[in-house]
């Protein structure tokens, strides 16, 4: 027996119509299954849409914490700290985006800061605690720079400026960093600010006009720290012991070709070591040859200058600089002392020589 789905009265099972309704059994139950049908289909429905939403959101928290690995402000921190670490100048390019535009990020630029770090190691931690919001801004901090994709949140390394203020000790006052000059002062006294530029230490060349004589001095200029501003005039000693050098050079000068003579007519006593010294060793190269190669160990006296040419006697005057590391402006002086295994470049020699030394630079150069 069979009930009717619609008046649910009882048939039998080959019975096409309900006896009691006399609606189609075919058509009941096909209406049931179908029936049926759409509701499994519905509440099938939910569960799709559900797991729809779900690998939606994962898409994007997966998206989200992607972008926050690279373009986040840790992210970002610890990529540049690597990259100082490592000495690598092109993810240093790519993710120090100065907000002033005046601030140059080059090769150039990015030594002269990879030089600090090198000489200063603790100041990188500085430079973490700024970047993490952990102490005062200190040579650089994190900025916001856009956004990706119109939702995250871009971050760059932002430098922080700094600005050279000169004071012109003679007429003519020429002024290079990196060998690309800044700038000329005219006058004894005039002042200017160079800059910005990124932290670093950079070789700084000054050449001058004083009482008709040029002179010239080159040492590092370091620019870091919490104050943006270096006044050469006032901070450098380097530069105050200069100007103290052009006042003592004139009186100095007076005396210097009697100071000759007078050696000059000094009994000369020869020193076997000297003598042996002054020759190029038998199977020696020409790298390790020194013009005078005790001159940086006593007083010279004329005798010793015998039978130097003045392009020898250049030499002899300048390798007393070159023993320090001294940086040479002139490109001869560079390529010279550049093919002596001895010597190596420092650019934080301040210049300072001893007494004797001082006497043998100006004995040499009375002679040149």
């Amino acid at each position: 027996m069979k009930k009717c789905l619609t008046c649910h009265a009882s048939n039998n099972e080959d019975q096409e119509f309900c006896s009691n309704c006399g609606k189609s059994q075919f058509i009941a139950n096909a209406a049931a299954q179908r029936s049926g049908y759409v509701k499994s289909r519905k509440s099938k429905k939910p569960l799709l849409l559900l797991l729809g939403l779900v690998i939606v959101a994962a898409s994007v928290t997966f998206s989200y914490l992607s972008m926050k690995n690279e373009f986040g402000k840790e992210a970002v921190a610890d990529r540049f700290l690597e990259a100082v670490i490592q000495q690598d100048t092109t993810v240093l390019k790519e993710i120090i985006v100065p907000k002033d535009g005046r601030i140059k990020v080059d090769e150039e630029s990015l030594r002269g800061f990879l030089t600090l770090v090198e000489k200063n190691p603790s100041l990188l931690q500085n430079v973490e605690d700024s970047l993490r919001d952990k102490s005062s801004p200190d040579m650089f901090t994190l900025r916001e720079d856009g956004t990706y994709l119109g939702v995250f949140s871009k971050y760059v390394v932002n430098p922080i400026g700094y600005v050279l203020k000169v004071e012109s000790l003679g007429e003519q006052t020429h002024i290079s960093l990196e060998n690309q000059e800044l700038g000329v002062l005219e006058s004894e006294g005039e002042t200017a600010e160079y800059g910005p530029f990124l932290a670093g230490i950079y070789p700084l060349h000054i050449s001058t006009t004083v009482n008709g004589e040029q002179m010239e001095k080159q040492f590092p200029a370091s620019l870091f720290g919490t104050e943006s501003k270096l006044n050469l005039t006032t901070a450098s000693s380097e530069v105050k012991k200069w100007e103290s050098d052009l006042s003592d050079k004139k009186a100095a000068d007076k005396n210097k070709i009697a100071a000759a003579e007078k050696e000059a007519q000094k009994p000369v006593e020869k020193v076997v070591v000297k003598e042996v010294i002054k020759e190029v060793p038998v199977g020696g190269t020409y790298t390790d040859y020194f013009i005078i190669p005790y001159s940086g160990d006593t007083y010279l006296n004329a005798s010793d200058l015998k039978g130097l040419s003045k392009s020898d006697l250049r030499l002899a005057r300048n390798e007393i600089y070159a023993r320090y590391g001294f940086i040479f402006e002139s490109k001869e002086l560079q390529s010279y002392f550049g093919s002596k295994i001895w010597y190596t470049p420092d650019y934080s020699y301040n210049g300072y020589l001893t007494d004797w030394e001082k006497h043998n630079v100006d004995l040499i150069k009375s002679f040149e």
